[in-house]
């Protein structure tokens, strides 16, 4: 055991061991507290860090922001809903200001008809991309 390859190799081994371990034993600490997840997961990790929470009290915060941001996204969604409708007027016009120039500048004057016909029907709408 005087070889001094003999020793490196056995070091090399252990380090290569006890790196495979305190890996394995990380990744299974993480998987077991995943970070939270959503808009406020950030401010729910930093409550929970700073305020040292214990467990119990952490699963009490969670539902509390994400109760949170769904009623921030109702309350965007209304006024989104508002706003659009205070638009539709200036929408249409310019709508119309567009569908006349598509109509009488791009297509050809045979499938002019055809763009004013019933037949064809755009579900296209630019507000729902």
């Amino acid at each position: 055991m005087n070889s001094l390859r003999l020793w490196v190799l056995i070091l090399v081994l252990v380090s290569s061991a006890i790196g495979f371990a305190a890996g394995t034993w990380l990744s299974a600490a993480r998987t077991r507290n995943p970070p939270p997840a959503g808009p406020f997961g950030d401010y729910e990790r930093m409550l929970t860090e700073t305020f040292q929470l214990a467990p119990e009290r952490a699963h009490l915060l969670h539902p509390i922001l994400e109760s949170y941001a769904k009623e921030i996204e109702a309350i965007k969604d209304h006024h989104m809903a508002d706003y659009m409708s205070a638009m539709e007027p200036e929408l249409r016009a310019l709508g119309l200001r567009y569908r006349d120039l598509i109509q009488n500048k791009v297509l050809p004057e045979s499938q002019r008809s055809l763009f004013d016909s019933a037949a064809f029907v755009s579900h296209w709408n630019p507000t729902r991309q």
